[in-house]
């Protein structure tokens, strides 16, 4: 390189062959030119031959021998750098143009800034080439990677859409074809009402949070009525959609297996319109199915609300004479001077009033049953014609003195305690043991705890349907109050505070907040208070675990008493932990 600089312009000032060597560096080949200052070539060096100019001579002016050199007089007297776009075709050049002292010029023709600059985009081409590879291999990871997830949400039971600022649906998964019966590619910019086929207040419930009405976040449980006819339980989560503004994501959950469940579980708990799966409630069911082929009466005792006429009810339905009459007689609602006339029925002119004659109930209930509600309030003039009727099957009308033969089935119910009524002489004693041939004695709500949860989520589904509400649980909190309430008004009591927390529900959960004032303020009575009985405690816990899906904690919560109790107690009842 120094001899490259030193021959033939070793004489040069030592500016010029300070920039000289910042030039002839490394891999670069410059060809250099000494022209003074009337443009006459005085020397040349460096890698002329190369360019072509092998047979340069001295003292000639340089623009016929150099063609570069035409385009750069008059010199001038500074230094400068003049990039040529077009020298020789195919070759681009920077010149270096360096006065001396005396007024000559040293002028270099410079390639390797080009070459430089080919090699840069060649470098640029391969590096493209190479993120170019690198992307279509990232694009096919990422198609794989979607592939892959499409795959796994189609297998679940999910729904998956995504819905733009205007309700417009732009994704749909595949699975809403197995359960909307829609293509996802048939939906897309269609309104998400025109796809989801749900009506009133789910509708309005889902418009609700779908729009920002109300916050999202909580799921709403709704029927869809789909276009083969059956309907489809479903839960929807509606969220935000991080990516974009005003969009929404809508999780879609298939729940018909659970409900469907629900309601077979609901049917084997219900018998003849009751419901009940507690020891002493199967009890009942077994007394109505072993009295139901007989024709003996039967006296129903229980509290108000427990649900008398509904077995009453149930032995006619279950008996031979289900297709007959079945007849129910208030005796506390009939007063004194009415109740005669319409049990047994008058003769036209028998009473002021009397203007035809009149059957009674029990002619009326010929061939099938009557009960007679509230036995225990029957005067006791009536209770005298009562015994006649049960022992001869036979009424006589008032007014009239021939007897007219029933072919009857006579049923009692009460919420009194009749021996006490007899001791007390209000009651005969005779007639209560006609009445009593059979007895059937239906517990107190506070007796059979276990049943409150079923009893609960029976009302709760009855009236949100009816109602149209989206109400389908109820909190541990809100379970843990009605689980220790003492419900003096039994089945009756809890059926309507059902109906009114439902009514007060906007929501798809029952909570404390939604429950009648007498209940959340009323303390609970002292577990002590309440006689142990380790089969209706067995199936208290069982119905509370079954409830809360066998998370402990939660029934724990339900049962109002803590983990640790809630296990002491399932050991003791012999539950597998």
């Amino acid at each position: 390189m120094t001899d490259r600089i030193e021959q033939p312009f070793a004489d040069l000032p030592a500016s010029v062959c300070d920039y000289l060597r910042t030039v002839c560096v490394g891999e670069r080949h410059p060809a250099y030119f000494l022209v003074d200052r009337n443009g006459l070539l005085i020397r040349w060096g460096g890698d002329c031959a190369r360019y072509g100019w092998a047979e340069l001579k001295s003292d000639q002016p340089a623009s016929e021998q150099v063609d570069f050199v035409e385009g750069l007089l008059p010199l001038g007297t500074e230094p400068f750098i003049l990039p040529m776009a077009s020298w020789e075709e195919g070759r681009y050049v920077d010149i270096h143009g360096v006065p001396s002292a005396e007024g000559d010029w040293f002028l270099v023709l410079d390639c390797t800034s080009m070459a430089k600059a080919k090699q840069s985009i060649q470098q640029a081409m391969n590096d493209m080439a190479l993120m170019r590879n690198k992307r279509e291999a990232l694009l096919r990871q990422v198609q794989k990677d979607h592939d892959d997830l499409q795959v796994m949400l189609n297998q679940l039971r999910v729904i998956t859409a995504v819905l733009d600022s205007d309700g417009r649906i732009v994704f749909l998964s595949d699975r809403a074809e197995a359960i909307l019966m829609e293509s996802p590619e048939n939906v897309l910019g269609r309104r998400w009402h025109e796809v989801f086929p749900v009506t009133g207040d789910d509708r309005e419930c889902l418009e609700a949070q779908i729009t920002g009405q109300v916050n999202a976040g909580e799921k709403i449980c709704l029927r869809m009525h789909i276009s083969t006819g059956r309907d489809v339980w479903v839960e929807i989560d509606v969220r935000d959609d991080p990516r974009k503004e005003g969009h929404r994501l809508l999780y879609c959950y298939d729940m018909s297996d659970v409900y469907n469940l629900r309601s077979m579980l609901e049917e084997k708990a219900e018998f003849c319109g009751m419901i009940g799966k507690s020891a002493s409630m199967e009890k009942v069911f077994q007394m109505i199915r072993n009295l139901a082929g007989l024709d003996a009466t039967v006296l129903i005792e229980g509290e108000t609300g427990t649900g008398k006429e509904l077995v009453a009810r149930a032995i006619h339905d279950a008996s031979s004479s289900a297709d007959k009459p079945f007849i129910v007689v208030n005796c506390a609602g009939l007063s004194d001077s009415l109740i005669n006339s319409e049990l047994f029925g008058h003769r036209k002119g028998a009473f002021t009033g009397a203007m035809q004659d009149q059957e009674g109930l029990f002619e009326a209930a010929n061939g099938g049953t009557i009960l007679l509600d509230e036995i225990g309030d029957v005067p006791m003039n009536t209770q005298t014609r009562l015994l006649r009727v049960l022992e001869q099957r036979e009424v006589v009308r008032i007014g009239e003195t021939q007897p007219r033969k029933i072919d009857i089935r006579i049923l009692a119910a009460t919420h009194k305690d009749l021996r006490q009524e007899v001791r007390a002489g209000n009651f005969r004693e005779d007639l209560l043991y006609r009445i009593r041939v059979a007895r059937i004695m239906i517990p107190p709500l506070r007796e059979r705890r276990e049943d409150i949860p079923l009893l609960i989520q029976t009302f709760l589904h009855r009236f949100a349907t009816a109602s149209g509400r989206p109400v389908v649980e109820v909190d541990s909190e809100a379970m843990r109050v009605m689980m220790n309430y003492a419900w003096p008004g039994n089945v009756r009591e809890l059926r309507n505070a059902v109906e009114f927390s439902v009514i007060g529900c906007a929501g798809s959960v029952l909570k404390l907040e939604h429950l009648a004032p007498e209940i959340t303020e009323v303390p609970a009575p002292p577990v002590s208070e309440r006689p142990y009985d380790v089969n209706a405690e067995k199936q208290r816990i069982l119905e509370a675990l079954r409830v809360c899906n066998g998370n402990r904690s939660k029934a724990a919560d339900v049962l109002g008493i803590s983990r640790a109790t809630l296990y002491r107690r399932m050991k003791a009842c012999f539950i597998a932990s």
